[in-house]
């Protein structure tokens, strides 16, 4: 396998698993392995004894490799249209830094901390709203008079649709699922090409995906499934499934009378002849979120790195130092136009003591219908290297603008699956 499929398999690998645990509850949520594990692999790399085979397991591949296979993955962030990313490596003035291991950066930003929290605090916080394109504004974690060393990465995307969404005009009005009673703000579109959706079969049922394509190489892939999978297990099913083509049922071998979760091939009059077709009907939404690393220890790899009673990164430098916290923080937002979202990873170590007038010609036309009208997945990859860059889940739509003026029994408002 080339070093770069390793790292990007592996930096998969771990946001499936983040996923099945964050999205044990069906709650909106966004998280980026990318904006992880290439830090998980840059400590590996400096680690020694258990915290080096913690490590090393986290982020799945052996220390000897991970600098490498870290680079390897912020150069496909890089080169992809729309992504953006940075890593940071800040230390205080005093601490002797092993200059072999942080060359290794590909980014090359090694900085001092002054020793000041609050002007290191917004020193950082400017970095973050730079290079997350100001999707976010701060530092998922607080500075302190006695942090000796600060890792941290951004990642931010930012994409057009390749064929923009339409808004609907008017809240969309389930009338079944979760959402009754609700008014999401309602985005629908038609699209020529039938593979941009595809069923996923898994022992659990059909899942239903459609690729919002973005005009670079972002693609946002809305996922729905069987109300029996958590959203952990459905978002990590598919990132199994994005580098396995003969998992999925492509939307141009769907015939009439196929169902999957939210989705139905029909037959329908028209009076132009165009060709197949898919037609969706989805949410606009916004959803963000906080994680703290250090509650799954285990996952991160992060347990005997916590431990102040020992250093543990004398790759880093020959002064004990020990993880204090590790958090992220991110964002993403759906809309007619586009889609962006980011996140900022940080790391932080102490030292140790530290109508119709006339009949028209009628045309049947097979059309693909795809309505996200209850909670779903998304997954944002980069088309060329199939690296997950945002995983998440919408349970709260974004409300119309004034839907309270739509709301009731009404029927002509009622828009969706009948």
């Amino acid at each position: 396998m080339p070093r770069s499929s390793l790292g990007v398999s592996a930096s998969n690998a771990l946001t499936a698993r983040w996923v099945e645990q964050v999205g044990e509850s069906r709650a909106d949520f966004v998280l980026s392995g990318a904006a992880v594990w290439p830090l998980l692999a840059f400590l590996a790399a400096a680690a020694d004894d258990a915290a080096r085979g913690e490590l090393e397991q986290a982020a799945g591949i052996p220390a000897d490799r991970a600098l490498a296979c870290a680079n390897d993955v912020i150069e496909v962030v890089d080169r992809a249209a729309g992504a953006h990313g940075a890593i940071g490596l800040w230390v205080h003035h005093d601490l002797p830094l092993r200059m072999a291991w942080a060359s290794e950066l590909s980014a090359d930003i090694v900085g001092r901390l002054r020793g000041e929290p609050m002007e290191d605090q917004a020193m950082l916080d400017a970095w973050v709203r730079e290079h997350t394109l100001g999707v976010l504004d701060r530092l998922p974690i607080q500075l302190e008079a006695k942090t000796a060393l600060l890792l941290a990465a951004c990642l931010a995307i930012r994409t057009h649709w390749a064929t923009p969404f339409e808004d609907s005009g008017l809240p969309l009005r389930p009338s079944s699922g979760p959402w009754i009673g609700l008014s999401p703000h309602g985005l629908g579109g038609t699209f020529e090409d039938l593979d941009r959706v595809g069923v996923v079969d898994t022992q659990s049922g059909a899942v239903t995906v459609f690729n919002s394509q973005g005009a670079d190489e972002i693609d946002v892939h809305l996922i729905l499934g069987p109300e029996n999978l958590s959203a952990g297990a459905l978002l990590s099913k598919i990132i199994a499934a994005l580098t396995q083509p003969g998992a999925w049922r492509r939307g141009s071998d769907l015939r009439t009378g196929d169902t999957a979760p939210g989705l139905v091939v029909e037959e329908v009059v028209r009076h132009d002849p165009v060709p197949p077709y898919i037609d969706v009907l989805t949410v606009a939404f916004e959803v963000s979120a906080d994680h703290d690393l250090l509650r799954e220890p285990d996952l991160f790899g992060l347990r005997t790195a916590m431990d102040s009673r020992f250093g543990h990164f004398p790759g880093i430098s020959d002064w004990p130092l020990a993880v204090r916290q590790a958090r992220q923080s991110g964002r993403a937002i759906f809309s007619a136009k586009g889609f962006e979202a980011a996140a900022v990873t940080a790391i932080s170590m102490d030292l140790l003591g530290a109508a119709l007038l006339l009949p028209l010609p009628e045309y049947t036309v097979r059309v693909i219908k795809v309505v996200f009208d209850q909670p779903f997945g998304f997954l944002a990859v980069d088309r060329s290297s199939q690296l997950v860059l945002f995983a998440g889940w919408v349970e709260t739509p974004a409300r119309y603008p004034n839907a309270e003026l739509y709301e009731g029994d009404n029927p002509m408002f009622r828009i969706g699956r009948s």
